[in-house]
């Protein structure tokens, strides 16, 4: 590493040690960074999930083929299979500061985390899901929320029965302590921005969600 680079590293570590950074610092302490991360799977594999998009190879796509295979077996296997996330929060925290202590600065707390992973959120949207050796699209990426959690939502078309029948799943979820927002019915189902980009910006060290209108407390 030059000078230059431990610089400008330096200077994503300073924003997100006071909470100074939106969606577009970590978008970039990513590519600056990405080739430090080949032996941290957690990272590396969001990296060129970011990066690459729907062009993601490796674990990402096999992630996503396995919640086609899941959904597409719906009512028909005989036990039935939970589609995960992608990366729990334990495992995007600990890769995130095994990457920080690799460049020699140290840990972040959790909500700095929480954090990183709403900007990863943002950032994933409007990804297309494509499946096969023609990269058909299949589905897309789409932003949610509850009243306690955010999501990165998977989108994809069933044909079950005749008809064709729309399926969302969770890809990457984080606790909520952003926004107030109402629940729309007693399971607290997420609204979906299906079709609307959601952008985070940082507010006076606070990082506030640009939701188009919709039911808040």
């Amino acid at each position: 590493m030059d000078n230059k680079e431990r610089q400008l590293i330096t200077t994503y570590y300073e924003k997100f040690s006071t909470n100074a950074f939106d969606e577009k610092d970590v978008y970039g302490f990513f590519m600056l960074t990405k080739k430090y991360t080949d032996d941290i799977e957690v990272i590396k594999a969001l990296v060129q999930f970011i990066e690459n998009r729907e062009n993601s190879t490796g674990y990402v796509k096999d992630y996503l083929e396995t919640c086609k295979e899941i959904i597409n077996g719906l009512g028909t296997e005989k036990v039935r299979r939970k589609i995960e996330n992608i990366f729990s929060f334990k495992e995007i925290r600990n890769g995130f500061n095994t990457l920080f202590q690799k460049l020699g600065y140290e840990k972040l707390p959790t909500e700095t985390i929480n954090d990183f992973i709403l900007c990863i959120i943002s950032l994933l949207q409007d990804v297309k899901i494509t499946s096969g050796r023609l990269n058909k699209e299949i589905g897309h990426l789409s932003f949610a929320a509850s009243s306690k959690e955010l999501f990165l939502m998977g989108n994809l078309m069933v044909h079950t029965k005749g008809r064709n029948m729309p399926i969302t799943f969770p890809v990457l979820s984080v606790n909520n302590r952003y926004e107030a927002i109402k629940p729309q019915d007693p399971q607290d189902t997420p609204y979906l921005f299906d079709g609307e980009l959601i952008e985070v910006l940082n507010f006076n060290n606070k990082l506030a969600i640009t939701f188009p209108e919709m039911k808040t407390e």
